[in-house]
């Protein structure tokens, strides 16, 4: 029960981690791809590149002036809806997007409906309109299947749900399209924790460090997986890793308190050799002044 304990409330702090993707990405990448060189900016394209910018202000009054003349195009409404969002009118937000979700799109024009949909997701999350949201997404990938956004974002929301099998399938197809994501293997690790699928996790924990050895998360993740699998040296190894590059690191302590509660002699012993490597005895002091509440 200890264990899975553990487990549960790392994962609570992962949840906004790998989910911290925000429209602005996408709405970057969608003005740079449909842009013309040369090509006069739209009153649409500026209000999307000032939202990119988080100027709300210049975002806003350019879409209104856009909608005037296209009152029922719906990449107009959804990217309204997403600044009303921003600027903290929830309800105004969703009132709009009701509008979007009736308004003109283009059968054909596949990236912009994916956009669109992506959008509006972003708009439904932070309205904690979850079923609404996940609905977003599935119809984002219908118009493109290969978009790593929509599935990162759709696989973080099923792990916060519990939904653990249906996250496990999109951070698979995250990390297959794009095999340098550092934030699916996260997931996968997560998720595979969760499942009990100890190993797995190791291993997805293992390729995220690989990709980015320079970030402590995934030290200090593997290291929880390393201590529910009761491999209490790598675990401290793991944690001594991630205090290495983030001594405040706050996962890596608080995974750190369990295990010189539990298994103090295997933790001495690796902050002993970490301390005789580097000639420096302050890793033994972190080990004797952390306070076990």
């Amino acid at each position: 029960m200890k264990r899975i304990a553990i487990f549960i409330m790392l994962v609570a702090f992962m949840a906004g981690t790998a989910s911290a993707l925000s429209v602005k990405k996408k709405s970057i990448r969608m003005v740079g791809t449909q842009q013309v060189t040369a090509a006069p900016v739209t009153d649409f394209e500026q209000a999307v590149n000032a939202y990119s910018d988080d100027d709300l202000s210049t975002a806003l009054t350019a879409i209104n002036r856009y909608l005037k003349s296209h009152p029922n195009d719906a990449y107009a409404l959804t990217c309204l809806a997403a600044i009303q969002s921003d600027m903290g009118n929830a309800y105004e937000a969703l009132q709009t997007i009701d509008k979007a979700r009736s308004g003109r799109i283009e059968a054909d024009n596949n990236y912009m409906n994916n956009w669109m949909y992506f959008t509006q997701s972003t708009v439904h999350i932070q309205a904690k309109d979850t079923i609404s949201a996940i609905e977003d997404l599935n119809m984002a990938l219908k118009y493109d299947d290969k978009d790593t956004f929509s599935y990162l974002r759709r696989a973080n929301m099923f792990k916060r749900m519990k939904r653990y099998n249906e996250a496990m399938v999109d951070y698979g197809y995250l990390v297959q399209l794009d095999p340098k994501e550092v934030e699916g293997y996260l997931g996968l690790g997560t998720v595979a924790g969760s499942l009990n699928k100890r190993k797995d996790a190791i291993k997805a924990y293992t390729m995220a460090i690989k990709l980015e050895p320079d970030n402590p998360e995934p030290y200090a993740l593997r290291a929880v997986e390393y201590y529910n699998d009761w491999d209490y040296g790598k675990a401290a190894k793991d944690v001594i890793s991630a205090l290495e590059l983030d001594k405040d690191n706050r996962r890596a302590i608080w995974i750190l308190k369990y295990l010189k509660r539990d298994a103090y002699s295997d933790t001495e012993k690796e902050f002993k050799n970490k301390a005789k490597k580097t000639k420096d005895n302050s890793w033994i002091e972190i080990l004797e002044d952390l306070v076990i509440e």
